[in-house]
């Protein structure tokens, strides 16, 4: 229930005053209230149970309050068992107003209590108060039975202090409240409790407990001025942890907490209270560092197809520094991005997904451009690998839109490289292929050829040289330069990584596949077969990079006239890409569609349930905004069901009509071709001599090895 945090406090002679629940067993009520009883009873009222009613407590601390007046009117009670009510949520920091109530109990017989309205009429302290006025003067009126209990804003239910005293005479409608701030400094274990910015709430606790322990024979005013001169006044600190907390959050400089503590251990007594600071110095003041340092590591062993080690590496620094967001926020979200983007390699696109969703929306906020570049560059390869391609798209282009200018030229190019092979996979292979052109030149103007980026974008530049649409005067020449292209990336790849790398396998699958398209088959196979090979040893069965390697594999026993051994691994494809891609994903579709093919031309028997395969795949790209992949089928696919019922289907969504005049142009001027080009993309697609709508027929894995994985790929 709301509010049931506030408690009475009682005797066998009716009310004391008031009190609030801060910790499952702990009560924070007025020293003035709590010295009234040795025995002391609790209720919480509000929670509206009777087992929470009369609860026995002892007094678990008193600050130095004897008198009226004195300062310290502050006491803990400790219940005798905790409770199971969510306590009260203390803020450090108030604005003046109106819209603060205070909940008492006027009478000694009063169960229940009743609210008192009240202003905070400035946020300056007068000795360790605040100053607070009644808001309806013909409402209650602050009397004994507040004494204890919680201000705090009607709105939020943030408490903001503790209301100790009535002003004299009764006649003004005043009274005044200790602030949390003031709190606090009497009763050092609230910090513990407390959402503070600069450390978390476990990495608080322990260093507060370790420097309650110890002492220092430096006077810690001094100690402050010396670590940091010109700082201006301070005050005096009641202890070692009031002087800590002042330094950091009173004093400027991101490194102001371990400069002090640099200092402040030297000072400590006895000495196994310093040999605890210095450990915790290590362990949890070099946090950002730390953070850092395991961001770029696991970055490193990612690059290196070392994917289950960065993994583990992420996931164990992640838990060690569990609950560091709010103190390090980009460090530790940056370690958890690179952990989404190791987990996207590993085929988790769900986790990866959701995880890049939490990093872009807190960079978005709080991140400058450059960063937000690569953050979104990320997000967009994960969306990319997921099947969301056109998020992907919309994604690259709001972020070369507002933050490409700043950034780096390389994260501008990789960003690119990102976008065109969204938008190849979704059947722009002609853009693709200009697009490409262009930046892998920029990749090299830019004196980087052999940068792993440029070598993403020359395996989507192959991808766009290879579909089947080109007429054959540039056929030929298209499949020898992609042919060259990926023997570049492969070779670059096996001498920087090694042969037996994730990452140099996935190029050596693209090569063969790019191999076999070119029509040298037996070549082709081959090195599929040894990519294959190399993948399932280093990364498993079910990885989605395999699986790639294993449709290429399966679609060069297609052109190999091996029908049946390419339907059974065609099946076996398909059933991995269902579960880790879901039954929509181009890549599961292009699979059913040549598991159609493969099983269609086994034999008559078998055309119905090719036709059926097909048909869904079909139907299933249609709604999945694939609309321009008529190439998923294949040439052997659209005669299949053009031939068949599907035929007004595939005629009404003018997704899959066999070309039987492809089109041709002269040899032209670059200009000239790039006029076409330009024109043709628009259309996302070709006329045909006879008028015809068309498209872009090519194999259904025109697509590049994916830029920062080991090979998922880009169209």
């Amino acid at each position: 229930m709301k509010g049931a945090w506030r408690a009475r406090v009682h005797g066998p002679e009716g009310t004391l005053g008031a009190g609030f629940l801060v910790t499952p067993d702990l009560v924070l009520t007025c020293a003035h209230v709590a010295l009234k009883e040795s025995a002391p009873l609790v209720s919480f009222p509000q929670a509206g149970r009777g087992d929470l009613l009369g609860l026995r407590a002892t007094i678990h601390m008193t600050g130095p309050w004897r008198a009226q007046d004195d300062f310290g009117d502050v006491a803990v009670l400790r219940l005798e068992r905790a409770v199971d009510i969510t306590p009260a949520k203390l803020v450090t920091r108030a604005d003046p107003g109106d819209g603060y109530v205070a909940h008492g109990f006027l009478r000694q017989s009063d169960h229940t209590g009743a609210p008192l309205e009240l202003s905070l009429t400035t946020t300056d302290l007068f000795g360790e108060w605040q100053h607070l006025r009644v808001v309806v003067a013909h409402a209650e009126i602050p009397d004994k039975g507040f004494s204890g209990a919680a201000v705090y804003d009607d709105e939020t239910g943030d408490v903001i202090g503790m209301f100790t005293d009535k002003a004299r005479p009764s006649t003004r409608l005043t009274g005044r409240m200790l602030p949390v701030s003031s709190i606090r400094r009497h009763w050092e274990e609230l910090d513990d409790v407390l959402d503070l910015p600069w450390l978390s709430q476990d990495e608080r606790r322990e260093l507060r407990r370790i420097v309650a322990a110890a002492g220092t024979g430096t006077d810690l005013r001094e100690l402050v001025q010396r670590v940091f001169p010109g700082s201006g006044a301070h005050p005096d600190f009641r202890s070692v942890w009031d002087a800590i907390r002042h330094v950091a959050e009173e004093l400027p400089g991101e490194d102001r907490l371990r400069r002090f503590l640099y200092e402040l251990v030297k000072t400590l007594t006895p000495e196994p209270a310093c040999d605890d600071l210095r450990r915790w110095i290590r362990e949890h003041l070099d946090t950002a560092d730390i953070l850092r340092a395991q961001s770029e590591l696991a970055e490193s062993l990612e690059a290196l197809g070392r994917f289950d080690e960065a993994r583990e590496r992420c996931a164990e620094v992640l838990r060690r520094y569990e609950g560091s967001e709010t103190a390090y926020g980009a460090e530790y979200l940056l370690l958890l991005h690179r952990f989404a983007m190791v987990l996207s390699r590993l085929g988790d696109y769900r986790q990866a997904r959701n995880l890049t969703r939490r990093t872009m929306e807190y960079f978005r906020e709080h991140g400058d451009e450059r960063v937000l570049l690569r953050i979104a560059t990320d997000r967009a390869r994960v969306l990319h690998d997921a099947g969301e391609l056109q998020a992907a798209v919309s994604l690259m282009d709001e972020a070369l839109e507002r933050w490409a200018r700043a950034a780096d030229p390389l994260d501008v190019l990789a960003a690119r490289t990102v976008r065109m092979s969204a938008r190849n996979k979704l059947g722009h292979f002609l853009e693709t292929r200009k697009e490409a052109a262009k930046v892998v030149e920029e990749y090299r103007a830019l004196g980087h050829e052999l940068h792993p980026g440029c070598l993403d974008a020359m395996m989507v530049q192959a991808t766009a040289l290879i579909i089947t649409d080109y007429p054959s005067h540039e056929k030929k020449k298209n499949e020898a330069a992609a042919i060259t292209l990926m023997e570049c990336v492969h070779r670059a790849r096996k001498d920087v990584l090694g042969r037996d790398n994730p990452h140099t396998l996935a190029a050596a699958a693209m090569y063969g596949r790019t191999l076999v398209r070119a029509g040298r088959t037996s070549a082709g196979l081959a090195v599929l077969g040894e990519a294959a090979a190399g993948l399932k040893r280093q990364l498993g069965t079910g990885h989605p990079v395999l699986l790639d390697a294993l449709h290429w594999y399966a679609q060069g026993l297609l052109e190999d006239n091996q029908y049946k051994r390419a339907a059974e691994i065609f099946s076996d494809v398909l059933e991995g890409r269902r579960r880790i891609l879901g039954e929509s994903h181009v890549d599961t579709l292009a699979t059913q569609c040549r598991l159609a093919i493969s099983t269609a031309l086994q034999g008559r028997r078998a055309t119905f349930r090719a036709v059926r395969i097909a048909g869904e795949a079909l139907m299933r790209a249609v709604k999945g905004g694939y609309r321009y992949r008529w190439d998923l089928l294949g040439e052997g696919g659209l005669t299949l069901l053009s031939s068949t019922v599907f035929a007004p289907v595939m005629q009404f969504f003018s997704i899959a009509q066999p070309r039987l005049h492809p089109p041709t142009w002269q040899d032209a001027s670059d200009e000239d071709k790039s006029t076409r080009t330009d024109t043709m993309s628009r259309h996302d697609g070709f006329q045909t001599h006879d008028g015809r709508p068309g498209g872009h027929r090519s194999d259904v894995d025109h697509r590049a090895d994916r830029g920062s994985g080991p090979g998922r790929d880009h169209g």
